[in-house]
């Protein structure tokens, strides 16, 4: 009992260090798994763009301008996957990794971490 109650401790405290951790000017992690990009205004999972973080995190405005980008150049044709944030990072949810840049294979690991692992 003892080792399970100081693992949820340990849990609570390490869930808790993690809130909105600043990874770069206007980007951070609200917590483990999401990643969200004030000056791009969206957030983004392992998924990709997702709406429902960008309302949670940046609220009601990010989500209708995200949804207006989108709508212009249609649904079909916005690719919620593959995205770069305002630091040049570029993350593709179907290689489960992100990259320095759009043109490198070298990864950023800490953002393929906070996304990925």
């Amino acid at each position: 009992m003892y080792k399970f109650l100081a693992g949820l401790a340990l849990s609570v405290v390490l869930s808790s260090a993690w809130a909105n951790t600043e990874l770069d000017r206007n980007i951070y992690s609200p917590e483990r798994g999401i990643i969200c990009d004030e000056r791009a205004g969206f957030c983004v999972d392992s998924f990709g763009i997702s709406m429902a973080f960008t309302q949670q995190y940046l609220g009601d405005e990010a989500q209708a301008a995200m949804m207006k980008k989108i709508n212009r150049v249609g649904s079909r044709n916005f690719d919620t996957t593959r995205y770069i944030l305002s630091n040049g990072v570029y993350c593709d949810s179907f290689q489960r990794a992100c990259f320095i840049s759009r043109f490198t294979d070298e990864k950023q690991v800490i953002f393929t971490n906070v996304l990925f692992k």
